[in-house]
């Protein structure tokens, strides 16, 4: 429900506001002007295990793409050149980071974001363009019927991205309402101070969320010109595309629409600012709000070299400790109603690992409940694992990457995944012999080499 002072604020805004009588606009036939495409498709390859094609295009860019029957009217794509925030200098990601999301608010070819949505009125297309920390990019969805209206827009977000400094003060006026609410939440404002306390000495980081001199501190059109120069160079960009694709129709949007954005020849990659999160052995305390509960998060983390077999035994010990954990504080104990444990290991941007338990309860219980935890995850590290935990984790895992296999998204995933960290590509094909291949030993092995020696 919105505050009093946000109605408030409404009508003071209405009183100063300087409006014009609605005028009809003439109907948008193109969102970018109609022109003749020189592009060419300069090498073609394709990946019979997993049906997909490649196209190197003239500008550089690389166009992968996998036709499925799994959904007869969806076709989800995605473009990514690496590099990402990472490239940024820390004072002006500073200046930057909360603009980057505002800037497809202004709209594309002089069309405002209103117009573009009264354009799209009974299409099937969405289309979002992002800088994050390690790639710039776009995503979207659409079908068959409608892919040349998304490619029309995924062009105009590349090549014709409107300045409008009224659209991010709209922007940053709605996120600042919302912002404020949020923050009385007690378990937001949890995450937001326990990451304020990780990332204490990290320069890049200056909350989860803009405060109001974050805000004040934002430079639009130094966002908006980082922008418009990682978009000016299509060269560096794979996209890909998976779905019902009609591949005589693919190939003509591909040739007109991806094929012409301008590139500058450069390649790049994202890079390791050299930032970490705090190290050491803590417990932090937060208080907010009045009701008897609380939330607890108990979490692990460190660098190591990244391994691949140890990737997969983390992630599996996470499901087993949710089993152990959930067993015996909600169902011995009754003292919780949820919560769970999760692993990994990560390639980018540095080789790293995680491990984290949460769960809620009430307040009298959580040091007690903290410590129950903490002994049943060094149960499954003295003792090993029970195999039949580890064949639960095994059966849940096969059903759910069969069910994935016919999900045109799983595959988004596991396509961008190789682009992004340079794993395994036939993973994917692989996955279920990896998981079968895991033993007791390889969790008991993961968490003595990781978990013991961690930063709590």
């Amino acid at each position: 429900m919105p505050t009093e002072a946000m109605v408030l604020n409404t009508f003071e805004g209405v009183k100063m506001a300087d409006l014009k009588p609605y005028q009809e606009k003439e109907t948008i036939k193109n969102l970018v002007k109609p022109f003749k495409s020189e592009g060419k498709i300069v090498k073609t390859e394709t990946d019979a295990k997993l049906g997909t094609t490649m196209w190197t295009l003239n500008n550089g860019a690389k166009v992968t793409f996998k036709k499925t029957d799994f959904k007869d009217d969806e076709i989800v794509f995605s473009a990514r050149s690496m590099g990402g925030s990472s490239l940024i200098n820390d004072a002006d990601y500073n200046k930057t980071q909360f603009a980057f999301p505002a800037l497809s608010e202004a709209g594309v070819n002089g069309y405002s974001k209103a117009d573009l949505t009264n354009y799209l009125a009974g299409k099937q297309v969405s289309v979002n363009p992002a800088v994050t920390a390690i790639f710039e990019g776009i995503s979207g969805k659409t079908n068959q019927k409608d892919l040349s209206t998304a490619m029309e827009l995924m062009y105009a977000y590349f090549t014709g991205l409107n300045y409008n400094p009224d659209s991010f003060n709209a922007y940053k006026t709605k996120q600042s309402a919302m912002l404020d609410n949020l923050l009385s939440n007690p378990q937001f404002y949890f995450s937001s101070e326990h990451a304020k306390f990780m990332n204490q000495k990290n320069p890049r980081f200056i909350g989860i969320v803009p405060m109001e001199k974050d805000w004040a501190n934002t430079d639009y059109k130094k966002a908006y010109d980082i922008y418009k120069e990682k978009f000016a160079n299509a060269g560096n960009f794979q996209f890909y595309f998976v779905g019902n694709i009609d591949e005589a129709k693919f190939k003509n949007e591909v040739l007109q629409y991806i094929a012409s954005l301008p590139s500058t020849g450069k390649s790049g990659s994202f890079k390791d600012t050299g930032y970490r999160q705090m190290s050491g052995d803590f417990t932090k305390t937060y208080k907010k709000g009045k009701d008897p509960k609380s939330m607890v998060t108990i979490s692990y983390i460190g660098e190591a070299p990244y391994n691949e077999k140890e990737a997969l035994a983390l992630e599996a010990l996470g499901e087993v400790a949710t089993i152990k954990v959930i067993e015996k504080l909600r169902e011995d104990e009754s003292g919780i109603y949820g919560g769970g444990a999760r692993g990994g290991m990560y390639k980018v941007p540095f080789n790293n690992y995680s491990f984290s338990i949460n769960f809620p309860c009430r307040s009298e219980n959580a040091e007690k409940l903290t410590k129950s935890a903490l002994t049943e995850l060094q149960k499954l590290i003295d003792k090993d694992s029970e195999q039949k935990d580890l064949d639960k984790y095994k059966e849940g895992e096969y059903n759910d990457h069969k069910t994935s296999l016919r999900d045109n998204m799983y595959w988004m995933n596991a396509l961008t995944k190789n682009q992004m960290d340079g794993s395994d590509k036939y993973e994917i094909l692989n996955y279920e012999e990896k998981v079968k291949a895991l033993t007791v030993k390889d969790l008991q092995d993961v968490g003595k080499n990781t978990l013991q020696k961690a930063e709590l």
